[in-house]
């Protein structure tokens, strides 16, 4: 770190390059935050199923609960013990009569953020009065959502085999995506392709569509094509099985720049798929990510990602039914930090982290909610020595290097007038 300091004083860096070099550092440093963070038990021993932190400027969090209650936090502002300030909630049944399931914000203003649950809707709300601005019947349970801002569609994964795509200036339900054999669980929008969306259902497809096209299917993911040889039409393979996952399909994340869709299923594997591959379908990259990931809750799993400007690698975040949190780095599949849970007792608990949301880019830091009632916060910590056990060691231990040569390097680089 002191020659990083060094370099970026001296400009042989840019400012750029010594964020994305510090940030670099951070994934492999988490530790729980028990300084500032949330209430101890803030939902009163009730699942945590989802939190969305707001990508405007990183402040407001909302967070719900499997006992439908739902709670907007200010992150900037705390209180007498250092915990977020709690500023509107949303009473239990009040709202949703079963337990929410996903809630996120509307991407390009706080004023709006939508919730699901389990009683077969989806909820509008007004953030600045804090009600219900529309309301969708999905005739099922709700296991996720993703906004796409640009289109202003909400695509909805349903305890149903279609996909639902509802409409938010409109107020009604757009079309259908038919396909899936059995329920569907999670749902994500390409980042930069606005028509593209990525399903995975409980029959281990994953799919990807055109919204635009009659027949929006577009290619289906098969774990067992790792070459670009092979059948590329997803039309003519529509007969054929194909799986991505050999178990349900709970989790899709992709990345930043929309070249790789990461992959979680039941039979507790991870998949990399390649889109820059020449032909579609997209490629099973084959990476490893090793034989402690565990996921067998057939709920949608939050994962996440970092962003490609935020290092010069990716790095995901898997939360395991273990309890743990495992960072993994995507280009070889290697576990650069284990997370473990402590409590007040210091001693770890193997509750599952059943929601988690990243931080503001370059903070090292992110949220996660658990099944016992707790949000914590998870930042990035250096061990910092003390100074007098520096000093202390540095004047009863011979110093490494002769000084004798030290004070050569010195005059010849800065001259004689250094020594006076």
């Amino acid at each position: 770190m002191q020659s990083l300091l060094f370099e970026r004083f001296t400009s042989q860096i840019s400012p750029y390059e010594f964020a994305t070099t510090v940030a670099e550092s951070y994934y492999t440093s988490f530790s729980q935050d028990t300084g500032t963070g949330f209430p101890d038990r803030c939902h009163n021993n009730a699942a945590v199923n989802s939190i969305a932190a707001e990508s405007l400027d990183y402040r407001y969090v909302i967070s719900g609960c499997a006992d439908s209650t739902m709670k907007l936090w200010d992150v900037n502002v705390t209180d007498d013990k250092s915990n977020y300030q709690c500023i509107a909630s949303i009473p239990k049944k009040s709202a949703h009569k079963f337990g929410v399931s996903c809630v996120e914000w509307w991407p390009q203003d706080t004023g709006m953020f939508v919730s699901a649950s389990f009683d077969h809707t989806v909820k509008v709300w007004d953030t600045n009065v804090l009600e219900v601005a529309h309301e969708f019947d999905m005739t099922g349970r709700v296991y996720s959502f993703d906004i796409s801002a640009s289109q202003a569609l909400v695509a909805v994964a349903i305890d149903h085999p279609h996909v639902r795509l509802v409409d938010l200036r409109s107020t009604a339900s757009s079309h259908t995506l038919p396909g899936h054999r059995g329920k569907t669980l999670s749902v994500k929008w390409h980042p930069h392709m606005e028509n593209v969306v990525a399903t995975g259902g409980f029959d281990g497809e994953i799919k990807l569509w055109d919204i635009r096209r009659s027949n929006s299917c577009i290619a289906r993911l098969d774990m067992l094509r790792t070459s670009e040889k092979g059948t590329s039409s997803a039309s003519t393979r529509n007969e054929v099985p194909v799986r991505a996952h050999s178990a349900p399909v709970n989790g899709l994340v992709w990345d930043s720049m929309g070249q790789l869709l990461l992959s979680a299923g039941n039979d507790d594997k991870i998949r990399v798929w390649d889109l820059l591959s020449n032909s579609a379908p997209p490629i099973n990259k084959l990476i490893n990510f090793g034989p402690l990931t565990r996921n067998k809750y057939p709920q949608n799993i939050p994962m996440l990602l970092n962003s490609h400007q935020e290092t010069e690698l990716s790095y995901l975040l898997f939360p395991s039914d273990s309890g743990d949190i495992f960072v993994f780095r995507i280009i070889d599949g290697k576990m650069v930090s284990r997370l473990k849970r402590k409590t007040n007792s210091d001693k770890p608990t193997s509750a599952r982290t059943s929601a988690m949301a990243l931080g503001a880019p370059f903070q090292g830091q992110f949220y996660g909610g658990t099944l016992d009632g707790e949000i914590l916060t998870w930042s990035a910590s250096f061990e910092v020595p003390d100074p007098e056990t520096v000093f202390e060691r540095f004047t009863t231990e011979p110093p490494a290097e002769d000084l004798s040569k030290l004070r050569e390097d010195a005059v010849r680089l800065l001259g004689s007038d250094v020594l006076k």
